[in-house]
């Protein structure tokens, strides 16, 4: 009975989650917590698949026990798994679920992740050879170039990069408020947010759930620094420096302040929802919690229960056998 509701839950997320989640207009209202839940329910339905494809191999409580055994030990006699037809069908398709969703994640994490981590890093050392220190701001480098560009850079020393034409271009407030967003992205790690939505859509192509992600992602991290620079500034200030760089070109592997839908991002600062209340905010946190606990909860809540079953307490299995 737990395969068939696996699958639809599986389904459920890939199909229905994205359709749900691109229409809640609150995931605007409170960016940082849409992107834990949009996170949430990406890496629930790998876990998912993964525990799908373990189940066809072993039984229920087998994958329970084995999760259970990090933390405690029981005496319950290993499953015998028999060799007819049937069976080995189940654990040829279950080993090569697992093994088509590892292969998949490791190609992709080959031709996304590490290309890109190539490139910032690349990207960092030419930036540091041809660009020089603000004379105010020691942590933000100052580049020779008349477009107006600011960007954040997470290589092994973390850049915030300022052309000499958004120097040009932004008053001193603007450019705060710029520099205090690519601190929000950096601070926030979007840069790893980002790499594992964008590696799931390249190792599972097509499937609305990651797709969506990817792009909703998107937008959320931008609006997430959006509101931490506005908080150390104001939100029109925001908008106005926005708007300024919205011409804007950074570099593809970084996160730009003019990234994003600059109109959406333009109007949610200057006319504001109002905020999620405290109940609503402990609602999504704790279903993206339950998103990541419930492929995990699958296996080890019938193990707990036949461990309760089973398995004596310590000091009743040991206690002396009184006599009269």
């Amino acid at each position: 009975m737990t395969v068939p509701l696996l699958t639809g839950y599986i389904l459920a997320m890939l199909f229905l989650a994205p359709r749900l989640l691109r229409g809640a207009g609150w995931t605007r209202r409170a960016p940082r917590l849409g992107i834990g839940l949009w996170v949430a329910a990406c890496l629930s339905t790998v876990a998912a698949v993964c525990l799908l494809g373990a189940l066809l191999v072993v039984p229920l409580l087998t994958v329970g026990h084995a999760i259970m055994s990090l933390i405690m030990a029981c005496g319950i006699s290993p499953h015998h798994v028999s060799s007819t037809a049937v069976s080995l069908a189940m654990d040829a398709a279950g080993l090569g679920v697992m093994a088509v969703v590892a292969g998949r994640i490791l190609y992709a994490m080959a031709t996304v992740a590490l290309p890109q981590r190539r490139l910032r890093r690349r990207h960092a050392a030419v930036l540091r050879a041809l660009g020089r220190r603000h004379p105010t701001r020691g942590d933000v480098l100052v580049v020779e170039h008349p477009a107006p560009a600011v960007y954040c850079l997470p290589a092994r020393r973390r850049l915030v990069v300022v052309s000499e034409g958004a120097l040009a271009l932004l008053d001193p407030p603007l450019l705060d408020a710029v520099i205090a967003h690519e601190h929000a992205h950096l601070r926030g790690h979007h840069y790893l947010i980002t790499t594992v939505t964008a590696v799931l859509t390249r190792a599972f192509p097509g499937l609305p759930l990651f797709t969506t992600a990817e792009d909703e992602v998107g937008q959320l991290v931008e609006m997430a620094a959006d509101d931490s620079a506005a908080r150390r500034s104001t939100p029109r200030t925001v908008a106005r420096a926005l708007l300024d760089l919205v011409a804007g070109q950074p570099p593809a592997p970084a996160l730009g302040m003019a990234g994003g839908s600059a109109v959406e991002r333009v109007r949610r600062l200057l006319a504001p929802s109002r905020p999620l209340s405290w109940a609503a905010r402990y609602l999504a946190a704790a279903g993206a919690a339950a998103l990541l606990l419930l492929p995990v909860a699958v296996p080890t809540v019938p193990a707990l229960v036949d461990h309760a079953t089973h398995c004596p307490p310590p000091a009743a299995a040991a206690a002396p056998h009184s006599t009269l």
